[in-house]
């Protein structure tokens, strides 16, 4: 059975953080900021339109103007991923977390890349960071769970879908993972009652399950 995978990309939105103490920040910095921040919005409404190489020509003046900025790095990477560039948005996720190395949504991204380049135990690696970091995260925990499954560890795997579907219960793909998980250790029954359930919310991967589980009896 084919393992559906439920990768979700998060495009960032995040607003710069300016430190609260002026000594901390000196007047130039300021104005930098100021002028990357108006190229940061500019991106971010490209990214949201598709218009990826306007976007990503938006972050690009926003570094330029600011190279400290995250966020920038963070969406630019986001932007590149999804117009299949994928090891400059590796360069641009190191970067971002180079600098901050709490930064959830960029550790996570960088996991996707890795398990889409087959890097599983390092995708691993990033998608627990991110959960150390923000526990509650329907995405992070579906995400480790698309690297447990192309480990083979599946019980891994079934142990995060059910965390996702704690964390967010109308997770259609979530159930369908889980359900992937059970079938892969044999656990029939269970899979097929996720299967029912992941079909019932509109999950596609659910449905080719259900109807696959259906054909094999």
């Amino acid at each position: 059975m084919r393992t559906p995978l439920a990768i979700i990309l998060l495009l960032l939105t995040l607003v710069l953080a300016i430190q609260s103490s002026d000594a901390a920040v000196s007047a130039e910095d300021k104005k930098a900021i100021a002028q990357a921040k108006e190229w940061f919005d500019k991106a971010t409404k490209y990214s949201a339109e598709r218009k990826d190489e306007l976007a990503i020509s938006a972050y690009s003046k926003a570094l330029e103007i600011y190279p400290r900025f995250i966020e920038a790095y963070a969406g630019r990477g986001s932007v590149l991923v999804r117009a299949g560039r994928s090891e400059q948005a590796l360069d641009d996720f190191n970067r971002a977390i180079a600098l901050d190395r709490n930064n959830a949504p960029a550790l996570n991204n960088r996991g996707m890349v890795l398990l889409n380049r087959g890097a599983y135990d390092r995708a691993v690696e990033d998608f627990s960071n991110a959960l150390h970091i923000t526990p509650t995260n329907a995405v992070f925990h579906a995400n480790r769970a698309a690297a447990y499954m192309k480990l083979k560890q599946y019980e891994k795997a079934a142990v995060d879908y059910a965390d996702a579907i704690v964390d967010d219960p109308k997770n259609g793909d979530a159930y369908s993972g889980r359900g992937a998980a059970y079938y892969s250790m044999g656990k029939t029954e269970p899979a097929r009652i996720d299967f029912e359930k992941a079909c019932s919310m509109g999950s596609d991967s659910g449905c080719r399950s259900l109807k696959m589980l259906s054909n094999n009896k």
